[in-house]
C-alpha cells in the first residue's frame, strides 16, 4: 500500500508539471536594409599643425645692452614699428669718429689735387719731369680712395647706429618676450629677442594617408603630377578647419601643396592648405582638423557592421524570399569615415541584406527581420 501510495504521488506530480507551459527560447532577430544607389558625401578627417604665414626671428644685429622695449607679447605690429632700443651712445660715437675722419680724409685729397694740378702745369712747361708729376697724380689717386674708404665706414657706423632700434620686418603678432632692459645682446647669440608672427595667412600642415593618396590618383597614374592632385583636392569643397574646442573655422581654405613622395617612414604624404585669418583668430603653433569633403555619385554603400571578413573576402547576407540568408563576396572600397564602405561589386539595388548581427549568422539559416 505504501508503495503505491508513493507512486499515486509521484503521478500526480508529473501531471502538473505537464500542465505547466514551459517559456519558450526568444529567437533573436536581425536588422536589415535594402541596398540602393545613393550620392555619398564624404568626409576625410586629418590632424593639423596651424602656422602662420611666416614667424620671423627677431635678432639683434649689434652688441649691446637693451635700454628699451617698446612692445608687448601679443600686440599687432605693423613693418617698421620700433619693437626694442639697444644702448646707442658708442655707436653715436663711432658715427663722430668716422665723420671726422671722413673729413680728414677729404682735406687731404684736397690738398693732393691741388698739388697734382700745379705739377701738371709745370710738366707742361717742361719746368718738372715726368715722375714728379706721376707722383702727384698718384698721391691724388691714394687721397681720393682714402676719402671713399672713409665715406664707407662713416655710413656703416650710421647703419650700426640704425640698428640700434630693432624694428620689425614684416606685420604680425608679437610672441614671447625672451629678454628683458639691461640684458646683453648680440648678433650672435641664438635665441632670438622675439619672434614676429604673421598670420595674415594660416598654413595648416596635414598628411594624406598613403591610401587616400593612392585613391586621389587612380587613373592618373601615367601622367601624374603635383599639379593634377592640388588641382583636385582644391576642387573638393568645402576645406574646412576643426579647432580643439570643436569649433568649426568660419572661413574655408585652399589647398596649397602636395609633397612629391611618399614618407617612407610614416607612409604618408606631407600636404599643406592655407586658411585665411583676416580677423587674427588663429595664431601661430596651435593644432586642429583639416576636413575636406567628396561627392561620390551614385554608388552603393552598405555599413561597416554589415562586412564580415574571410581571409582576403569581404561577405554580407543576403535576405532571400524565404527569410533564410545567403553568404555572398562582394568587392568594397575603404571610405575615410569610419561608418560604411561603397561596394563596387557582389551586390544590385533592391538586394536587402543583414546590418547587425551578420557576424552570428552561417550560410542558410533563417531569421527573423527585426524592425
Amino acid at each position: 500500500m505504501k508503495i503505491l501510495s508513493k507512486l499515486l504521488a509521484v503521478v500526480t506530480v508529473m501531471s502538473l508539471v505537464a500542465c505547466v507551459d514551459v517559456p519558450k527560447a526568444e529567437e533573436t532577430s536581425y536588422e536589415t536594409m535594402m541596398v540602393k544607389r545613393v550620392n555619398e558625401k564624404i568626409e576625410y578627417v586629418y590632424p593639423a599643425k596651424l602656422k602662420g604665414k611666416q614667424d620671423v626671428s627677431i635678432l639683434p644685429q649689434v652688441t649691446g645692452t637693451i635700454t628699451s622695449i617698446v612692445t608687448v607679447e601679443g600686440r599687432m605690429v605693423r613693418k617698421g614699428d620700433l619693437l626694442f632700443v639697444i644702448d646707442q651712445e658708442p655707436f653715436r660715437l663711432e658715427v663722430q669718429t668716422a665723420a671726422a675722419n671722413t673729413a680728414a680724409a677729404k682735406a687731404t685729397m684736397e690738398s693732393a689735387k691741388l698739388n697734382y694740378e700745379s705739377s701738371l702745369q709745370l710738366y707742361e712747361k717742361g719746368i718738372v719731369s715726368a715722375y714728379v708729376m706721376e707722383t702727384a697724380r698718384n698721391e691724388y689717386k691714394t687721397a681720393q680712395a682714402a676719402v671713399a674708404q672713409a665715406q664707407a665706414q662713416e655710413s656703416q657706423a650710421r647703419v650700426d647706429l640704425n640698428r640700434c632700434s630693432v624694428k620689425s620686418p614684416v606685420d604680425g603678432i608679437v610672441g614671447t618676450i625672451n629678454y628683458r632692459i639691461g640684458d646683453l645682446v648680440s648678433s650672435m647669440m641664438v635665441e632670438p629677442l622675439t619672434i614676429i608672427s604673421d598670420n595674415s595667412v594660416i598654413e595648416a600642415y596635414f598628411s594624406l594617408t598613403e591610401a587616400d593618396f593612392t585613391a586621389l590618383t587612380r587613373g592618373y597614374e601615367d601622367k601624374i603630377t603635383n599639379d593634377i592632385i592640388e588641382q583636385y583636392l582644391s576642387e573638393l569643397t568645402p576645406i574646412k578647419l576643426r579647432l580643439k574646442d570643436g569649433s568649426m573655422y568660419e572661413y574655408e581654405g585652399k589647398m596649397k601643396s602636395v609633397a612629391g613622395l611618399v614618407d617612407i617612414g610614416t607612409g604618408s604624404v606631407p600636404c599643406k592648405v592655407d586658411f585665411p585669418n583676416p580677423k587674427a583668430s588663429l595664431r601661430s603653433g596651435i593644432s586642429g582638423s583639416v576636413i575636406f569633403q567628396e561627392m561620390l555619385p551614385d554608388i552603393m554603400t552598405v555599413p561597416q557592421t554589415a562586412i564580415n571578413r574571410l581571409q582576403d573576402k569581404s561577405l554580407v547576407y543576403v535576405v532571400q524570399k524565404d527569410s533564410t540568408v545567403k553568404a555572398t563576396i562582394v568587392e568594397i572600397e575603404e571610405i575615410n569615415n569610419g561608418k560604411i564602405y561603397a561596394v563596387t561589386s557582389g551586390l544590385k539595388p533592391g538586394d536587402e541584406i543583414v546590418t547587425v548581427g551578420a557576424n552570428n549568422l552561417v550560410d542558410g539559416q533563417k531569421i527573423k527581420i527585426g524592425k
